[in-house]
């Protein structure tokens, strides 16, 4: 917008300043009308938070998660006590769920059943991961528990990327290292994936939970959308429910889908039944799926 005035020549010394100073006023009131109708009559966009609960499952307790809003993305342990179960409520209840796949990290932690290790073949961890997705039911994408040292290397990771654009599913890197590989290959095997921006708690207390959703709204108002992990924990649950109900109103709340939509306008989810591939790839495979303990 702009605003030009003219002042007459034969205008005395007091006369001009009275009449600048009107005008001056004027032309303010005139840019302040112009910004609100600009921020009113259009829609500012938001920035956006996709936000996964990881390590759900071993616990009946983990079901204290559903309280939370339908927008929050589940990631389902598989061969858990509730995995299907948890897996089938989410559906119902209109939720994302992912598969929460363990896979071999660095320090030896316990993976639980059915785990991918680097010491196994293509093919056992093609199976290994097609037995997780029918425990898990619904899954439209996976991520890694742990992984800090199977996402480094490309031959295991290529079999898991290679079972996600079978089925068409979506992957999301944990970044449990600086040095994972496992978005670079979901990217060359074709497979939509984004990586995680923020822990929220890796330390789980109140204070440190607030520090990393501050966190983690600067760098959405920053970049526009990021994504959050966090975990069942009692803490956790009682305080994304205060901060959820009550999000600043610059800040959206989304599932990883729409987070993908977003960086990806060609995607769309779609996921296959991971069973029907399942049933034939078992019939051809020659070699045992099962992860040793």
């Amino acid at each position: 917008m702009t605003v030009i005035c003219f002042l007459s020549s034969g205008a005395n010394a007091a006369d001009s300043s009275n009449a600048l100073n009107a005008i001056v006023t004027s032309n303010a009131t005139m840019v302040a009308q112009y910004v609100l109708s600009q921020t009113t009559g259009h829609t500012r966009k938001k920035a956006r938070i996709a936000i996964i609960i990881d390590d759900i499952g071993n616990k009946r307790a983990d079901a204290d998660a559903f309280a939370l809003s339908e927008k929050v993305t589940f990631s389902i342990l598989p061969h858990t006590p509730f995995s299907t179960q948890f897996s089938e409520f989410s559906f119902h209840q209109g939720r994302e769920v992912m598969l929460h796949m363990p896979m071999e990290s660095l320090h030896g932690e316990a993976l639980g059943e059915g785990a991918i290790l680097a010491s196994m073949y293509p093919d056992e961890v093609e199976m290994a991961m097609l037995r997780a997705l029918e425990s898990v039911p619904h899954a439209i994408g996976v991520n890694n528990h742990m992984g800090s040292k199977l996402t480094q290397i490309t031959l295991q990771m290529n079999a898991v990327m290679e079972v996600l654009n079978n089925n068409r599913l979506y992957f999301i890197d944990s970044r449990t290292t600086k040095f994972s590989k496992a978005h670079q290959i979901a990217r060359q095997h074709g497979v939509y994936s984004a990586t995680r921006h923020v822990f929220l708690d890796h330390f789980a207390n109140e204070a440190f939970l607030e520090k990393q959703f501050s966190q983690m709204l600067r760098k959405a108002r920053r970049n526009g959308s990021v994504i959050g992990i966090a975990h069942p924990y009692p803490v956790t649950i009682e305080f994304l429910k205060k901060k959820l109900d009550d999000l600043p109103d610059d800040i959206e709340l989304i599932s990883v889908s729409e987070y993908l939509n977003i960086q990806n306008e060609s995607f769309m989810s779609a996921p296959r039944l991971a069973k029907e591939n399942r049933l034939k790839q078992e019939n051809d495979s020659q070699t045992s799926a099962i992860a040793p303990e």
